[in-house]
């Protein structure tokens, strides 16, 4: 709550509450005061929440006292009535006078919300509780409006500094809308002066779009509106009784959006890659060119161990160093060549293949994350669920939500947007084993021990790109007994040729069917 509600919110309970008494004030939930005030004609209840985040104080419908369950407060007042209600010049302090000399202080600060009773000058109970030696409220503030600009400061801290009282909620807005960071100091001090002289004289209470709420009109906050209210008191009492459900809303919508940006962030970085897959196919070129070059100098002994200098066929007159492997001879180094071209030409295809898939993916997503900004209901956003629940299971976002996978018992990463899985430890091995649908590509170091992985296919029946392959082959070569090698052999097979005995210690299967692709290990990165 800021200075400007309780402003008006002051003169709507004097309206309420003045000639009234107090007849009861109690508890019935944590950091909740109801305060019951009568005459002979009516009852109103005053509700006073000191809850972090939800802070407010509002009339609201009035019922009597419910006396079981709860704890009573102030009892030394009851029968007293309500003379006047003030609120503190420059400050969030609330105060109901009663005829005698007794005072009800509303201390509303969103870290130290608090009620005290003053009689007689001496201060002798609060709500909380705690220590009442002494009222704990700040002295009163002196505030200089419109004369403070401090140096070497941005506009927001320019704008507080010129009003410390402006609402803050909607700072960042107004700036924007108001084009504030190209206005010169003096030209600041007139906006500001316009702003809180509209707040201060013709507040409109309203809610806008996104569920906050504000007592700018759209002249000067143009938030489309949601819902007006009729004074100070009903917006406070909506917010408060509509909290928990825009909590929740926000709770919701916060993960998911959180789980789209991170599916929208790797598309975006897997479409990046592949469209660098023109180098593979000038890589498959060079690597077809050394073979041919070996082949026609296959009886040519290198001068060196690692590489060979020979004529290049192909530019007349130049030669080229082709670098070898040192335990291969040369034709073998052509045919190694050779394979290696097939290979990024393979690589080049699968690119070219993924590319209007991946883009497919990355245009839903950005779709549904714009379609999940403009919902503004529980109701709205489990209808939106429900009618795009295929969409946001073949993304995994939400019930089926990659998201979750930071809780289940294996490392969770990507790779050019295939979902991986990486076993911890044997146990965690057989939870990824039973996890895993049959079209998964399954990865293990060949004869050794070492953490199963998996590439997931939200059950497609091909293969991913071979450079992804052989990428998570890596991974999984990094994560066994032979990590220190140089070169390790890697399983890789569909997940329906593997299966777990009866019996079999934990980590343990069996492999039906196999391919097997020599690799480096390489650490795994969280792409």
């Amino acid at each position: 709550m800021n200075y400007y509600e309780l402003k008006y919110l002051k003169e709507f309970i004097k309206s309420n509450l003045t000639g009234k008494r107090l007849v009861h004030a109690n508890t019935r939930y944590k950091n909740l005061l109801d305060l019951f005030f009568e005459n002979d004609h009516e009852g109103k209840k005053l509700v006073f929440s000191t809850a972090p985040g939800n802070l407010a104080l509002f009339i609201d419908r009035y019922a009597n006292p419910k006396r079981l369950n709860t704890i009573s407060f102030f009892e030394e007042i009851y029968g007293a009535v309500v003379r006047d209600i003030s609120l503190a010049n420059t400050d969030r302090i609330l105060t109901i006078e009663f005829e005698g000399s007794a005072k009800l202080v509303f201390k509303i600060f969103s870290n130290n919300a608090n009620v005290y009773l003053v009689n007689d000058q001496k201060l002798t109970d609060s709500f909380k509780g705690n220590d009442i030696d002494e009222l704990d409220v700040p002295d009163k503030k002196s505030i200089n409006l419109f004369k403070n600009i401090p140096e070497q400061a941005n506009t927001k801290q320019k704008i507080t500094s010129l009003n410390p009282l402006i609402p803050r909620a909607h700072l960042n807005e107004l700036i924007e809308i108001h084009d504030l960071e190209s206005k010169s100091d003096q030209e600041l001090v007139e906006v500001i002066k316009n702003l809180s002289h509209s707040i201060d004289e013709n507040p409109v209470f309203r809610k806008v779009k996104g569920g906050s709420t504000t007592l700018l009109s759209e002249d000067w906050l143009s938030l489309p509106t949601e819902r007006t209210f009729e004074s100070i008191n009903d917006l406070i009492a909506y917010r408060y009784k509509n909290y928990s459900h825009d909590q929740r809303l926000k709770q919701q919508k916060g993960e998911l959006s959180k789980q789209l940006k991170r599916q929208s962030k790797r598309l975006k970085s897997g479409l990046n890659n592949l469209d660098k897959a023109d180098k593979g196919l000038e890589r498959a070129d060079e690597y077809e060119k050394y073979g041919h070059l070996l082949m026609a100098n296959g009886h040519v002994k290198p001068q060196e161990e690692n590489k060979i200098e020979v004529q290049d066929l192909y530019n007349e007159g130049e030669k080229v160093s082709i670098p070898l492997d040192e335990k291969l001879s040369v034709i073998q180094n052509a045919e190694k060549y050779y394979s290696k071209a097939k290979n990024s030409l393979q690589s080049y295809e699968d690119a070219l293949n993924r590319i209007p898939i991946l883009q497919g993916k990355k245009e839903l997503v950005d779709t549904l994350l714009n379609e999940l900004q403009e919902i503004d209901g529980l109701r709205e956003l489990d209808k939106w669920k429900k009618t795009k629940a295929e969409d946001l299971k073949e993304l995994n976002i939400g019930n089926h939500s990659s998201g979750n996978e930071d809780q289940l018992p294996f490392h969770t990463l990507e790779v050019e947007g295939y979902a991986v899985w990486i076993g911890k430890n044997a146990k965690s091995n057989d939870v990824l084993v039973q996890k895993s649908h049959k079209e998964d590509i399954w990865l293990h170091a060949r004869g050794v021990s070492g953490s199963h992985a998996l590439i997931r296919m939200n059950n497609n029946q091909g293969m991913p790109p071979k450079d992804v392959l052989l990428k998570v082959a890596s991974y999984a070569a990094f994560n066994s007994k032979a990590k220190g090698a140089e070169v390790v052999p890697v399983i890789i097979t569909k997940k329906k040729y593997v299966r777990k005995p009866k019996g079999a210690p934990a980590g343990a299967v069996l492999v039906d069917k196999e391919q097997v692709e020599f690799v480096t290990p390489e650490k795994p990165k969280n792409e």
